[in-house]
């Protein structure tokens, strides 16, 4: 890898997915919840070169696309629900299903050593 440049991990890649399919009302929710994504260093601060970046998030998202195509409003999404039927839903409803489906326990991370 150049110098100069990060590994961008798969599990970032997957939240920015996840980030850029949010409502412009629910990203504004997240930056309330999460103010430090408002207050990140910019990209170069950090070692990454946004160029070399952005075309490697490009190739990625190109790669899967033909293995994981976007879903469709019939596709199945969570809690046996199909996209439409879960976006259907009160928020509240959604929310509950989401939190389901994605809590997890102190167990569930790695530990990290520096």
């Amino acid at each position: 890898m150049a110098r100069g440049t990060a590994q961008i991990s798969q599990r970032v890649i997957q939240v920015a997915r996840l980030i850029k399919s949010l409502k412009p009302e629910e990203q504004a929710q997240l930056g309330a919840l999460v103010p430090e994504l408002l207050r990140a260093p910019k990209a170069e601060a950090i070692g990454v070169n946004v160029k070399e970046a952005k075309r490697f998030v490009q190739e990625k998202l190109a790669k899967m696309a033909d293995k994981y195509p976007p879903l469709s409003e019939d596709d199945e999404f969570l809690g046996g629900l199909t996209v439409k039927e879960y976006f259907s839903l009160p928020e509240e409803e959604r929310e509950r299903i989401w939190e389901k489906a994605h809590s997890m326990s102190i167990d569930d991370f790695e530990e990290y050593e520096p």
